[in-house]
């Protein structure tokens, strides 16, 4: 029996595709493996860095530093990403650290960084082309502090000041991330 090389090419790629489909979960979300992101977005320090490792299965452990408007900017936290068989996935991440800034140019007393919690929720891009290496999409909800209420109300009432933007209640996260 001669097997010409179309025919074994053609099972060699249909046993690659078959055992693609079947993966129950994506290398960025298995226990020990890590990561390293460039983005903005709380995660990431405003627009930094972002360094993270799964102690478990879809659990992540994260720190990022970056520039806020004000100064430096970090946040050490969690995230939970959800199993699925598609590309996409759903995640949900707690944090603590930076997340309010206020700058006033020709003020720069008022420049200030504020820390507290932050909830967030978002979808993890996977890659085709690179196993483990992925897009971070999503949405935060800082939980700012009284002080920075306090701080931003107090320069409502400065005459000095006009047209003073309101922070948005919720933040974005666009990022890459890289598999170590």
């Amino acid at each position: 029996m001669k097997i010409n090389k179309s025919t074994v090419l053609f099972f060699a790629c249909l046993m690659l595709s078959l055992s693609a489909f079947s993966q129950k979960d994506h290398l960025s979300s298995q226990a020990g493996e890590a990561n390293f992101g460039i983005g903005f977005g709380l995660p990431y320090g405003g627009v930094g860095l972002h360094i993270g490792t799964n102690v478990a299965k879809g659990l992540n452990l994260f720190g990022g530093v970056g520039y806020q408007i004000a100064d430096i900017g970090y946040n050490l936290g969690i995230t939970k990403d959800f199993e699925s068989k598609n590309m996409a996935q759903f995640y949900l991440s707690g944090m603590i650290g930076t997340n309010a800034a206020i700058k006033i140019d020709g003020l720069p007393q008022s420049s200030k960084t504020y820390f507290g919690p932050s909830l967030g929720a978002g979808i993890k891009l996977n890659s085709h082309r690179k196993e483990g290496n992925f897009w971070d999409m999503g949405i935060i909800v800082p939980v700012r502090s009284s002080a920075y209420q306090n701080d931003l109300d107090g320069l409502k009432q400065d005459p000095r000041i006009t047209g003073l933007t309101e922070p948005w209640p919720v933040l974005l996260v666009f990022a890459y991330n890289f598999n170590l």
